[in-house]
């Protein structure tokens, strides 16, 4: 006698999410992120890769053409990963207003989008600072470094990803372990001595959480020390000098760099320097606000 096969018309009903889950999913994402990058030999046992920090597009301070300049230097090298230490566009506050060519979210992530540098093969690993860009983020809530990664690739830009906001921990794979760089936007204003602020985000480093190599943007400094066996240096800014900076007599360090590194087998960096590449102020009322 054949059986007969009776089909299960169960209906899952979905629970509505409660009042809890909608407050969890609105909050600001933590600090932090996580990526392993795999930087190839170039041969000759050096791993290569390009840093920049503090590109400020959609100020009228702005430097593409330092910016530009940069990525092709980058080709150059055969770099094909760059990581970039936050505050990518101006962003906009109510101070900040007489500063800004393009207004508005969207609009300055489109700006981005159809004008940050693209090489063929070149990726940008990027953080999100909490100022500039980041005041969208503490003001709207929202995530704003996957808010643009996700606004590029609708645009076809795949080579732009987002690590963490405010900083990530990088994991730089060799053959029998890894280094961890710190790839950090610093906060708070110019020390009298630029290496200062490396010295105490170093020293301020819980036990165990200490990286080998820490890039920290912001300051718009370069800088390079070796507080506690850790490789640290500020990659500069590609933005001129500022209202609020030339008010406050602060120097802005035009420029970027590039990273050589040889590692062990277990990825102890054995050998280490960062290439400062400088570059130089156009004119600091060129044409910006109408003067001639």
């Amino acid at each position: 006698m054949a059986k007969t096969k009776v089909e299960d018309r169960t209906t899952v009903v979905e629970e509505e999410p409660t009042l809890e889950a909608y407050v969890e999913r609105s909050k600001p994402p933590a600090p932090g992120g996580q990526e392993t990058l795999v930087i190839p030999d170039r041969g000759d046992g050096w791993r290569v890769f390009g840093v920049v920090s503090d590109t400020h597009l959609g100020s009228k301070h702005e430097r593409l053409d330092v910016l530009n300049k940069l990525y092709d230097l980058f080709e150059q090298e055969g770099i094909t990963q760059v990581l970039h230490g936050g505050n990518w566009v101006e962003g906009e506050s109510r101070f900040n207003k007489h500063d800004i060519k393009i207004y508005g979210m969207d609009a300055q992530f489109n700006y981005f989008i159809d004008n940050y540098p693209c090489r063929n093969g070149m990726r940008t690993f990027y953080v999100s600072g909490d100022d500039h860009e980041g005041w969208w983020q503490q003001r709207e809530v929202i995530n704003i470094g996957q808010t643009l990664e996700d606004k590029a690739l609708r645009a076809g830009r795949h080579d732009l990803k987002f690590l963490g906001y405010s900083e990530a921990d990088i994991e730089l794979a060799a053959k029998r372990g890894s280094a961890v760089l710190r790839l950090m936007h610093g906060g708070g204003g110019a020390a009298y001595a630029y290496s200062y602020v490396l010295q105490k985000q170093v020293e301020s480093f819980q036990p165990g959480e200490k990286p080998q190599i820490l890039v920290m943007g912001h300051h718009h400094k370069w800088d390079c020390c070796y507080p506690r066996g850790v490789h640290a240096f500020m990659p500069g800014c590609t933005q001129d000098q500022s209202i609020f900076m030339r008010k406050r007599k602060i120097e802005a360090h035009v420029g970027g760099v590039i990273c050589w590194m040889q590692q062990a087998d277990d990825g102890t960096p054995t050998r280490f320097r960062a290439e400062w590449i400088p570059f130089y102020d156009r004119g600091f009322y060129e044409r910006r606000y109408g003067c001639p």
